[in-house]
């Protein structure tokens, strides 16, 4: 996936105005970051439940593959905009 630099973070207030602004600094289409950023988002969320409901937590590399993966699984599946973000190797 593409490296966002954290040198042009901004502070943001809201949800609203960070999804805006990611939106706007985007290098490549706008449709393929805002599903990644809700694909990410989503499995985050996820871990933080298990983390709190069924005290089970992964490391952070895991939850990093398991994006990856979704987000493979997406392009495969006709996502044609997911396979944007995804490294050429």
């Amino acid at each position: 996936m593409h490296h966002i630099s954290t040198a042009i973070w901004q502070t943001r207030t809201s949800v609203k105005d960070w999804w805006n602004g990611n939106l706007q600094i985007c290098l490549g289409s706008p449709k393929a970051l805002a599903s990644l950023m809700m694909l990410i988002s989503w499995e985050i969320w996820t871990e933080r439940n298990a983390r709190v409901f069924r005290n089970t937590a992964i490391p952070s590399m895991v939850l990093i593959c398991k994006i990856k993966k979704e987000v493979s699984l997406w392009a495969v599946a006709g996502a044609k905009h997911m396979s944007a973000v995804m490294l050429r190797e």
